[in-house]
């Protein structure tokens, strides 16, 4: 099932936050993009942060594009992940913004998504050609997951990028997961897919650091 996209049509995205490097959601070291944007409201979803759009974090795509490309080759790197929120609840300036990282030689191009794999290749078929990989598949805290590229067992990894194959199987085998901290904007933000009871953790252990 599709979710409900944005009446949108102008190229603009609602970014909820641009962060390099990022090393806990795909392979190697990349730059993460998180929009804002979901009406799936999940159970349990790791980011519910990201399901409201707030009009001040607007940005054209060209603008956010500039600022992916930047980040990008300050730390050297063309990979880039895009999470959210469910970026393809505005599919029309999600396609604009792939187009534009290729174009600026952005090749490792993930994409997180809370759609059936089956269901957005029908959809946006666009998205294999634009990107390299996919994580789809609606998160489900009643089916956890060992491997570090999901957050629940029925989320399914599809690469388009055949090059890519051995960085992707080596990522995808792997069960330890690197969960990065960021202080950002007057908050702590955990990056990444904690396993289960890590975000509880990382909160009590902060609190006892700040406790007095």
């Amino acid at each position: 099932m599709l979710p409900e996209t944005y009446p949108d049509t102008e190229l603009d995205l609602f970014v909820g936050l641009l962060h390099a490097p990022l090393v806990a959601l795909g392979p190697g070291s990349r730059v993460g993009l998180w929009l804002t944007g979901c009406q799936r409201a999940c159970p349990g979803c790791l980011a519910p942060e990201f399901w409201a759009r707030d009009p001040a974090r607007r940005e054209p795509v060209a603008q956010v594009a500039a600022r992916i490309i930047q980040a990008a080759q300050a730390i050297d790197t063309r990979a880039v992940t895009i999470s959210g929120g469910e970026p393809l609840a505005s599919p029309l300036a999600l396609r604009s913004l792939l187009e534009s990282l290729r174009q600026g030689g952005l090749e490792d191009i993930l994409i997180y998504s809370g759609l059936t794999a089956p269901a957005l290749l029908a959809a946006y078929p666009w998205v294999q050609s634009l990107s390299a990989a996919l994580v789809a598949g609606p998160f489900d805290q009643n089916r956890p997951a060992r491997e570090i590229y999901r957050g629940s067992a029925n989320q399914e990894l599809t690469l388009f990028d055949q090059a890519l194959a051995p960085l992707y199987q080596t990522w995808a085998k792997q069960t330890q997961r690197q969960a990065q901290t960021l202080v950002a904007a007057g908050r702590l933000w955990l990056l990444g897919i904690p396993g289960l009871g890590d975000y509880e953790r990382l909160v009590a252990t902060t609190a006892r650091l700040a406790a007095p």
